[in-house]
This record gives structure tokens, sequence and C-alpha cells, in this order.
């Protein structure tokens, strides 16, 4: 593996890394790119794929010094810890994961993480400060790390249980700018991974702060059903009062306008509204139109020539609601729209979103060739939304002769979650070699290294029977 295959495959969480790092040789040669990997959120998509702390962590025990990664987490822990982003969650994870293993730098790291960012909490005095979101989520994300990720001993388990409760009573009690309800998640992991009795039999020991947490918590809980917002009589109640409400400049979340149209069985409210849509002249009401109605089952009544029209528009963020919308249509001119796309080299994405959709079997050589030229980028979602509607013909059994898209998605996806799918499609269609599954056992989704040694070990129980049976056959 070259330098820039092993970058390539880290950045997907391919299990060829751990494969690659047996060697040791490789494993001097790779160590600037570990390093590289453990100074940035390399998941695509954290919140549907979890971090990559656990992947990493593994591909650093093949180092017998920990320091040089425990130095670059530390620095990025702290710069981060009152940031946007999945960074910090990552980096507490990684970190997590080296104290089941006496590491004792990694927890006092994680404690004077903890200890710092309380501090931070309980000087804040307004809701409305720049940050106070981040701070308060990264706290709840690192509480939630020490409690479920930390230790195997339950007794420990408990111990610092305690005393994140015991600090958010104090808190709650100092502050009354923080509610139980911004800490609500910690309750939620750590019932799971105590117990209800073992978190119950805490929360009634003899201390106020616990007390005043406990309190907290028994107010929520009763108070949640009356305080959850009801149907909001002051949203726009028709397409009319959606539109003067758009060009009044409420914008944001009108999605579930249209929502509520549809529910309640309003067809003629969704065609005004589309007449309003296509009669717009301001772009940026326009945009906000379509951003509400490009949703199925609403985009396929769009439509088909204002919508190529607004593909081409100028107006990257107008263009890219339409190309979804059309998505929604299977039509020839579609096709056709999309052959010309990939003919002019523009929109490579969007075009294979829109020939996956209109599929017939003389596209086959058209797609395979366009897919290879789709750019795949982080922060860009038309990569993802192409490979996604290519697996649905896998998925619909449409995908007649295009079984070598799927090792391409699965060496080339940034998003394990999807890659998942891949392997299993691979799995169907009897493509996974052993090599392969034993590479898939050290991915950084765990249902795909599920998944791998489920297969092996199949494989392993069908070999034995064969030699069984091999075994008491009469000699001829």
């Amino acid at each position: 593996m070259t330098k820039r295959e092993f970058r390539h495959a880290v950045q997907r969480g391919l299990g060829s890394c751990d494969l690659a790092l047996r060697d040791d040789a490789a494993r001097e040669r790779f160590l600037p790119l570990l390093l590289w990997a453990c100074g940035r959120d390399t998941a695509y998509d954290a919140q549907s794929e979890d971090s990559r702390g656990h992947y990493l962590y593994n591909l650093i025990c093949f180092y017998p010094d920990e320091t040089p990664f425990l130095d670059v987490i530390e620095t990025r822990l702290f710069a981060t810890m009152c940031r946007r982003g999945w960074e910090f969650t990552q980096d507490c994870d990684l970190l997590a994961c080296f104290v089941p293993d006496g590491v004792r730098r990694a927890w006092q790291i994680l404690m004077r993480c903890y200890t710092e960012l309380y501090a931070i909490l309980r000087k804040t005095r307004r809701r409305d400060n720049a940050g106070f979101r981040h701070k308060r989520h990264n706290f709840e994300a690192l509480c939630v790390t020490l409690v479920s990720l930390c230790f195997e001993d339950r007794a420990r388990e408990c111990r610092i249980y305690r005393r994140i409760v015991r600090d958010l009573g104090a808190l709650l009690r100092e502050k009354p700018l923080f509610s139980f309800a911004d800490f609500d998640w910690i309750q939620t992991v750590g019932e799971r991974e105590l117990g209800k009795s073992a978190v119950r039999k805490i929360l009634r020991e003899p201390d106020a702060d616990i007390a005043a947490y406990a309190c907290a918590m028994e107010q929520y809980r009763r108070e949640w059903p009356e305080t959850r917002p009801e149907c909001d009589d002051s949203r726009p109640q028709n397409a009319q009062e959606v539109y003067e409400a758009l060009k009044a400049g409420q914008y944001g979340c009108s999605f579930l306008w249209v929502g509520r149209l549809w529910r309640r069985e309003r067809p003629e409210e969704l065609a005004r509204l589309m007449e309003f849509y296509y009669a717009e002249t301001d772009l940026r009401t326009r945009r906000e139109l379509l951003f509400i109605l490009h949703m199925k089952p609403v985009a396929r009544m769009l439509r088909l020539d204002v919508l190529l029209a607004d593909s081409r528009s100028g107006d990257e963020g107008l263009s890219y609601l339409a190309f979804n919308a059309l998505c929604s249509h299977k039509n020839e001119r579609v096709r056709a729209y999309a052959c010309a796309l990939l003919q002019g080299g523009a929109h490579i994405a969007e075009a294979v979103s829109l020939l996956a959709v209109n599929y017939t079997d003389a596209d086959r050589a058209a797609l395979i060739e366009a897919v290879r030229r789709v750019p795949i980028q982080y922060g860009d979602t038309r990569w993802h939304r192409a490979f996604h509607r290519v697996m649905d013909l896998f998925h619909k059994h449409k995908a007649h002769g295009l079984n070598e898209l799927l090792p391409y998605f699965y060496h080339n996806t940034l998003c394990s979650f999807c890659r998942e799918s891949v392997v299993k499609e691979m799995g169907r269609r009897h493509m996974l070699t052993p090599a392969l599954l034993e590479e898939m056992q050290y991915d950084c989704n765990g249902d795909i290294r599920a998944y791998a040694a489920k297969r092996l070990r199949a494989a392993e129980g069908r070999a034995a029977e064969r030699k069984t049976k091999g075994g008491d056959a009469p000699d001829e």
C-alpha cells in the first residue's frame, strides 16, 4: 500500500489500514498519515456513522508508544472544546479507548477538560453568549463518554456518574439559566449503562447537590408533556398565507408548512402554492418556494419545463433544488437531459442521479463511466445522493450489468453507513472474497465488522462440515 492509498483508506475508515500496519516497515512509513488522521474528523457524517475514535484507536495500538498520538489529541481537544463540530466528540471517544488499558494520561486529559468546561459553564451569564450552545453540548458529550466508554468496572462507572450528577446539581442550583433539559442525554445514557435501579439508588443519596439534580429531573419529566409545543395556529394555514410570509422574509423550516397542507389533503392549496412558484420573479422567494415543494411526493406534481429551466439557473441554491425535484420525475425528457449533461461535462453528480432514476439497460456503459467521474468531497452532498440513487437500482433489482460499481462504491464512498449497504449487496451477489471479508473485520463501521465475522464463521463451518464428510467417506 502506498502513502496515497493509506490516506485514501483511512479517510474512509477501511479495514485495509489495519492489515497494512501489521508490517513493521509500513508502520514507520504511515505514522505521519495516522497522526494526520488523529488531528481531524475524517467521518463524512458522524451523526449517522458515529465517530472514528474506536477505529483510530485500533490503528494506534500497532505502535508501542502512544505519546505522539496523545499529544495531537490533547492539543485538538482543548482547541475544539468550545467550538461546534464532531472533532471534540471523536477526541473524547478516542481518549476513552485508552483508559481501560491503564493509560493514565488519557484519563487525566479527559478530567482536565471536564474541569475546564464545567468552570466555563459556571461562569456563563447568558444563554445567548457566543458559543453557549457548543460549550453546553460538548460538556454533555464529554459526560456521556465518561459514563459509557471509559470503564468496564461497574463501581468506577457509578463513581463518575455520581460526580457528574453532583456537579450538575450544583450548577442547576447556582445558575437558573440552565435546566435539566440541557443535560437530559446524560441521564438517558446513565440509566442505560448502570441500570435504572442503580441510578435511583444514587439519586436517593443524602447530598444537597444530588437532591437538586433529582428534583430538577422529576420536575422536567412531570412537566414535559405539558410544555411540548402544540400545533401553532400562528403559522400559515393556506397557500396565500405561506406566500405572504415568505414575501415578508419569514424563511427557514417552511417545508413544514407544505407538510401540513399535504397531511390535511388540501391539493388545491398545493396547486396554488405551485402557481406562486411558477410566477415568482424574486430569486430568493422563488428559491424558498421550491424548497418547500421539492420533496416527494409533491415534487412529481411540479411542471417539468419549469424545473428544467431552474436547474440551469445561475443561482446555485435554486439549481440544486430543481435537480432534486427532477429526481422525482421518471420521464424520457429527464433521461435525455441527463445524457446531455454528461456529454457536456456539467453537473456530473446531478446527471448520475437523474440517469439512475430513469435508468434503462441501454444506459449501462454511460452510467458506469459517469459514476467514476463524480467528484467525491467532504461537505458535498451531491455525490452522496448520486451514489444512493444508483444503489436504489440494486435494491429494486434493476441494476442489470452494474456489479462492477459495487467494489468502486466500497473503496471510494466517504460514508461508512452507505458502505454497509454496499457490502451486504456484494454479499447477496456472491462478490465477497475471503480476503475482502478479512479486511472488513477491521472496518470503522461496527455492523460491517459483525457482518464480515458472521460470513467468515459460516464459511469456516461449511469447510469443517465438508472435511468431516470427506473423512467419513469409504475408500474407493
